[in-house]
């Protein structure tokens, strides 16, 4: 199966499409809060409240598979379809990527948020999701991923990759030869949140057919993930510059060197680069290796 076909369970970013939609709406997601989150359902924990840019429990089928299989492992709904759930938690499921490989999972929340475009996901009461990825993707855990190194991602919401509108994080394989560029960039990539967003680093990756590619991404260095990845991208990068959300990918990487941490991997495909200095991208498809 060609890799293009496995990985387009998520997505890229552009100037049409859903982000038409989302830039209309642009003051709710990029700047507020968004409405107060659902109570939580008996057992559950703080939902959003349905919305366009959050999306309707009611949603099933095609872009909403990914919610359908959410449901059925929660015992909130019945087959089909009928998923392989390898974890069931209050707030996320775990399940197997499209690749069938042992370093291609998801973790899908188990409330109904359409993807990093939905407000909900940047607030206090959303659960840290980035942290509970990467703490499923450790061996002995429902998500292992067997690789070298090990890459989370989301990417951003333009319809014309991202197949499944329900939020999910990618834990997968990182591309061989990326950690070591990134090493070769330390010295350069900041902790500072507040210079996050003109951090901006080339990184070469592999296209869907296998080739090379080089994008430019601003890079983080971050000491642990207790922090909500979501709110930082926010208030670091979407609010100062302007941008949206919708627009956004992100991904985490383990910083092999120095004092440790992460590195934490953000562009869009607006991204302000330098002259003869590669541009920027809405996917994680350049980065995460999954078959």
């Amino acid at each position: 199966m060609a890799r293009r076909q496995f990985v387009r369970i998520s997505g890229t970013a552009g100037a049409t499409g859903l982000l038409g939609i989302i830039g209309a709406d642009r003051a709710l997601a990029d700047g507020g809060q968004g409405p107060e989150p659902s109570p939580p359902e008996p057992g559950g924990a703080p939902c959003p409240t349905p919305s366009p840019l959050c999306g309707y429990p009611g949603d099933t089928g095609g872009r909403f598979d990914l919610w359908d299989r959410v449901q059925v492992c929660e015992g909130t709904r019945t087959g089909p379809p009928f998923p392989q759930c390898l974890s069931t938690t209050p707030t996320y499921v775990i399940l197997n990527g499209g690749s069938g490989s042992n370093h291609d999972f998801l973790l899908v929340p188990s409330c109904r948020i359409r993807g990093i475009e939905c407000p909900f996901i940047t607030t206090a009461s959303a659960p840290n999701y980035w942290l509970d990825a990467w703490n499923n993707a450790q061996p002995g855990q429902p998500g292992h991923v067997v690789y070298p190194h090990l890459g989370l991602g989301i990417n951003s919401a333009d319809p014309t990759i991202r197949t499944q509108d329900q939020l999910h994080i990618h834990l997968a394989g990182i591309h061989s030869g990326i950690q070591t560029q990134l090493n070769t960039h330390d010295s350069t990539i900041t902790n500072d949140p507040s210079r996050w967003r003109n951090q901006i680093v080339p990184i070469w990756g592999l296209t869907s057919t296998g080739a090379a590619a080089p994008r430019s991404y601003r890079v983080l260095h971050v000491a642990n993930l207790n922090a909500n990845l979501f709110r930082l991208l926010l208030d670091s990068v979407v609010r100062p510059t302007g941008a949206t959300m919708a627009a956004q990918m992100m991904a985490v990487t383990p910083r092999l060197i120095g004092s440790g941490g992460f590195y934490v991997l953000n562009s869009e495909p607006g991204l302000p680069v330098a002259p003869g200095q590669p541009g920027g991208t809405g996917t994680v498809d350049f980065l995460l290796a999954y078959a």
